[in-house]
């Protein structure tokens, strides 16, 4: 089995794709609330629209917190999560995340992370010294909260104002919860079994990411 942790909106074929956020909280709930809600204008069209999709495809979704995932010990071959590392955790919850998707992984199964590069973004800032640039680019550092944030924000438990990561704080996460073979790789390279890999993007956001991999 291979699932897609924090998958947002993006539905990876051939993987279980699982998220918790409010727009996927939507489609557990009877179908006249989100059209309800979509009325008042708490929701956007395009959120109405995902809730309906992932009602459909409920073999393929599962709600549920990265921090308790829903699948016995030892039971996945290969995990993947692209950018929600760096945005919606806080410092101890990404120990909790990284000793989960130990637990859950099979002896040798794999894992591939990505996340925003915080070397980048700091280089960038000492190039334009532009502070509203330089938190633009960090997790919830410009946005202003307006209601519909607001509602999100209650809606999202595991939505804290993130730690942005390196490639070095995120492998000491990784081997102080007993992982190996950890590799820090250039975009579209991978050490994963290939057919764990079929259908990713592997250079997605490629100028400002990290992509890490490592084994159980």
């Amino acid at each position: 089995m291979k699932i897609h942790i924090g998958c947002g909106t993006t539905l990876l074929t051939g993987f279980v794709n699982i998220d918790n956020s409010p727009s996927a909280l939507l489609s557990k709930m009877p179908g006249f609330v989100p059209s309800l809600l979509n009325k008042l204008s708490l929701i956007n069209g395009e959120q109405l629209h995902f809730s309906r999709t992932l009602r459909e495809k409920k073999d393929e979704f599962r709600y549920a917190n990265c921090l308790h995932l829903p699948f016995p010990d030892g039971s996945i071959d290969f995990a993947y999560s692209s950018h929600m590392l760096g945005w919606c955790l806080g410092q101890h919850q990404i120990d909790e995340f990284v000793r989960e998707l130990h637990r859950v992984l099979r002896p040798g199964g794999g894992a591939r992370l990505s996340f925003f590069d915080l070397d980048k973004v700091v280089a960038d800032y000492q190039q334009h010294r532009n502070t509203v640039r330089l938190m633009e680019q960090m997790p919830l550092g410009a946005q202003e909260f307006t209601r519909n944030r607001k509602i999100k924000l209650l809606f999202s438990p595991n939505m804290q104002n993130g730690i942005p990561l390196n490639a070095e704080t995120f492998g000491d996460y990784l081997r102080r919860n007993s992982f190996r073979d950890i590799q820090h790789l250039p975009a579209g390279a991978t050490t994963m079994d290939p057919e764990w890999v079929e259908g990713l993007d592997l250079y997605q956001r490629a100028g400002a990411s990290v992509f890490m991999e490592c084994r159980k």
